[in-house]
């Protein structure tokens, strides 16, 4: 028998996040998250990235020219 702890296990998905600079600079950035079904939204998940590459990329602006995010399984 189980039991129903009300809690959903994470589930990983694949993320693509390109960036774009005024001045031309680009990069892509991929890789798996975790996201929990019903505790995060696309865009909590979206605005986490981006502040993420902000962050990593040392940015206060940039465009988005190519977001995916999409569950791990075949």
């Amino acid at each position: 028998m189980t039991t129903d702890t009300g809690t959903t296990a994470p589930v990983p998905h694949h993320f693509v996040l390109t960036i774009q600079t005024d001045d031309g600079f680009t990069a892509t950035t991929e890789g798996i998250i975790s996201i929990t079904p019903g505790a995060h939204t696309r865009q909590q998940v979206y605005t986490a990235l981006c502040d993420q590459a902000r962050e990593y990329y040392d940015l206060t602006r940039f465009a988005v020219v190519h977001f995916a995010l999409e569950p791990n399984h075949l």
